[in-house]
């Protein structure tokens, strides 16, 4: 790989200037009066629920409480999340910042005190009358709650008793999202060995997606071998964080059952309907998937792909020494494919780098990855990579920046309206990725060229269509096995091949059995099956985006009317009011699925010749 150049790193200064800022130490002490102050307060809702309960009058005033409640709920939690994003933006880049860790730890104290606080209020939303909500809801400014509360109450079956619900509240921070906390301490402290260096995982991660393909075996063998070193740790990680979930859907199961599906569709803001026809035709067609990596394997002169190809930058045809993107290519080359929707999209990757708003240099005890985060009170997003120059890594910028793109568009709104679920979320990721393949498809110069931007096509393909689906088969059947008993190490391992073994078939040299441990969306704490979105995401997008030359000039309005409904109506309603079509029906999916085989069906061509 050549010098990177052009590299940044966040300018975060104008939320506070560093830990010490009296900005900040300020900041925090007003979070922690006015979460005591509203936790007060909120107590009127417990004496509500009683109410409820004995048939007896409500509290006075009580929609003129609600509705401020509502209000103050909402500015602690945008004040609370701008001081989170601050501090773990800085544990990103160091997960041994000291300073990082103390203000992160007692956010999280906070945060438990809060969510403590608040559980009345939300406990009460759910079980009041229909004509109570309607009455609530009247104000323009009331208005934005609406899909929140509509969406939270088809959870009222599940509730537990409201101090059930305060205490199972405190006790996930220290209880459940604890370890979700030991996974990513790990993370930022592994070093890993890749031949003579020792390495953060980071860094080797990124070699994994280098085009020297010893360097990718060895990279991914260090990986491995510490994860190894840590299975005991990792699998004590996932069952207990599936075992906390097993557990509550139990104790909330009393008057229907609360499959773990279900509760994850919730989260996701879909029917289960929708996730079957999604995971069912995309079984159906798992050749598309398997044939790109097949296709893949004999452009890079192999029978099979490696577990440590599967990220592979295409390799190097001409002859020529391998040429690396600097971060400012980059971000050329995506604005100028966001352009070619909007020219607003172009503005605004340029001004994402401009302002500091992308870290992207590599630097010791850095987490894995990438993500994009926001600063709520800004309404400002933050993209993080580790940027190596490769064309993978150009990719992975655009997604970042498709999140980033989406917070965008959005921050006019009401603050209440733009949360969105992670399967939306995922679709204006993978829709801005497709834009820049797209872009540099239409200006390669050279058969070589073509095959790069072919390949990364067809990468997309194997990984969301093999890949992600593998991950699914895997968590579904280790929740299943957990129910029994926790799960050791080497059974994990016999989960994880199965899962590869079910999907990916004869197509690779061998399964990745240590995946479980290395891919961190397993121990993501707060949310369940942190996979199968980004299918949803991937398929959605192109449905979406097989609708441009129907729509036209119109198409970015289309585009920016559904990015701006994400946070407000769920992802079924979103598509029949936008695009009058029906993601419970495999058809959909299908005319989805349609796209990638024939852009997989194009690269192997082009790789026959």
């Amino acid at each position: 790989m050549g010098h990177i150049q052009d590299t940044t790193v966040w300018n975060n200064e104008n939320i506070y200037k560093s830990f010490s800022d009296s900005t900040l130490i300020n900041d925090v002490e007003k979070l922690t009066v006015q979460i005591a102050s509203f936790s007060d307060k909120a107590k009127i809702f417990t004496a509500a629920i009683d109410a409820l309960e004995n048939n007896s009058n409500l509290p006075e005033n009580l929609i003129t409480n609600t509705k401020e409640s509502l209000l103050e709920r909402l500015n602690i939690s945008s004040e609370m999340m701008t001081i989170m994003t601050f501090a773990s933006c800085q544990l990103s880049t160091d997960a041994m910042n000291v300073e990082a860790k103390d203000l992160s730890g007692r956010l999280g104290i906070l945060n438990s005190k809060f969510s403590k606080g608040a559980k009345p209020l939300q406990l009460f939303l759910q079980r009041v009358s229909p004509d109570f909500i309607k009455e609530l809801l009247e104000s323009d400014e009331m208005n934005q709650f609406s899909f929140e509360l509509e969406h939270s109450r088809k959870l009222r079956d599940f509730l537990l008793s409201t101090s059930e619900e305060v205490l199972v509240s405190g006790l996930s921070q220290d209880g459940l999202h604890a370890w979700g906390k030991l996974y990513n301490a790990l993370c930022g402290s592994m070093k890993i060995q890749v031949g003579d260096e020792s390495l953060g995982l980071a860094r080797a991660a990124s070699l994994v997606r280098e085009g020297d393909r010893s360097k990718r075996e060895a990279a991914y063998n260090g990986i491995n071998e510490a994860w190894r070193n840590h299975e005991e740790s990792a699998a004590a990680i996932l069952n207990a964080i599936n075992g906390w979930r097993l557990e509550m859907s139990e104790h909330r199961g009393q008057k229907r059952e609360m499959h773990y599906l279900d509760v994850s569709c919730h989260q996701s803001r879909i029917q289960r309907e929708t996730l079957d026809a999604l995971m069912d035709q995309t079984y159906k067609q798992r050749e598309i998937g398997q044939e790109a990596l097949l296709s893949m394997a004999k452009l890079m002169g192999i029978k099979k792909l490696a577990p440590y190809d599967l990220i592979a930058p295409a390799p190097n045809l001409g002859g020529s020494q391998e040429s690396s993107t600097s971060f400012g290519e980059a971000i050329d080359i995506i604005a100028e494919a966001f352009s070619e929707l909007t020219p607003e999209m172009g503005d605004f990757a340029r001004m994402m780098a401009d302002k500091g708003w992308i870290d992207a240099k590599p630097t010791e005890n850095r987490s894995p990855g990438a993500y994009c985060t926001k600063f709520a009170r800004t309404r400002e997003p933050r993209v993080f990579i580790t940027y190596t120059g490769s064309m993978g890594n150009v990719i992975t910028l655009a997604h970042e920046l498709g999140h980033a793109y989406h917070n965008w568009v959005m921050r006019d709104m009401p603050l209440a309206e733009t949360s969105y679920s992670m399967t939306l979320a995922e679709t204006a990721s993978i829709f801005a990725e497709t834009l820049v393949k797209k872009a540099l498809l239409e200006k390669s110069t050279n058969r070589e060229e073509r095959l790069k931007i072919m390949w990364q096509n067809a990468e997309s393909a194997a990984a969301l269509l093999i890949n992600i689906p593998a991950r699914f088969e895997f968590e579904k059947n280790l929740v299943e096995a957990r129910k029994v008993r926790p799960q050791s190490p080497e059974e994990m391992k016999v989960l994880m091949k199965n899962a590869w073994e079910r999907w990916y078939g004869d197509t690779v040299t061998e399964y990745d059995e240590m995946f479980w441990a290395n891919k961190l969306h397993f121990s993501i704490s707060s949310l369940g099956f942190y996979n199968y979105p980004y299918l949803f995401g991937y398929l959605f997008s192109l449905g979406i985006y097989g609708q441009k030359d129907k729509y036209g000039n119109d198409f970015k309005n289309l585009y920016h009317r559904i990015l701006c409904d994400t946070g407000r109506m769920s992802a079924e309603d979103l598509i029949k009011k936008h695009l009058s079509k029906d993601i419970t029906k495999a058809s959909f999916w299908q005319d989805s699925l349609n796209i990638v085989s024939a852009q997989v069906r194009e690269f192997s061509q082009e790789v026959e010749k």
